[in-house]
């Protein structure tokens, strides 16, 4: 009779490779899903500060120019509604930006504080959104 010697060799079954490789699977899709949502969230940043940029340039141009239009201090006569301008953005689209003048401290003739605020509306991935800018100048 012959007996055969079993030999115990190092490395993986069939199934424990089948394993290791499933596990694998399952990280690797789970860092690209990670990967996917960072890249979108970075560009949603992105788009978001450059609105910010603008909405901030034009409410500085505003506030530096409203004091020229009007030295007599903020009366009645200049106070405005929002001002509403279309403005194509790369990458967004259209950006409605709305600007507003008003007299946060009454219309009297010595009141020579105003108050500039600029709304930026947009649309982004399908939802409405809106910033704001606002600052006091004299």
């Amino acid at each position: 009779m012959v007996s055969i010697t079993q030999r115990n060799n190092g490395g993986f079954t069939a199934v424990e490779l089948l394993i290791t490789l499933f596990v694998a699977s399952i990280f690797l899709f789970a860092g690209y899903q990670l990967y996917t949502q960072v890249i979108r969230d970075g560009q949603e940043a992105a788009s978001i500060a450059e609105v910010s940029n603008l909405a901030y340039e034009r409410m500085q141009n505003s506030a530096t120019t409203v004091s020229e239009a009007y030295p007599n201090g903020c009366v009645s006569a200049s106070q405005s509604g929002p001002t509403n301008v279309n403005s194509t953005v790369p990458g967004i689209g259209t950006v409605t930006f709305a600007t507003t003048i008003s007299c946060p401290r009454g219309t009297a003739a010595s009141a020579d504080l105003f108050l500039v605020k600029v709304k930026a509306t947009y649309s982004l991935n399908g939802a409405q959104q809106e910033l704001e800018h606002a600052t006091y100048t004299n």
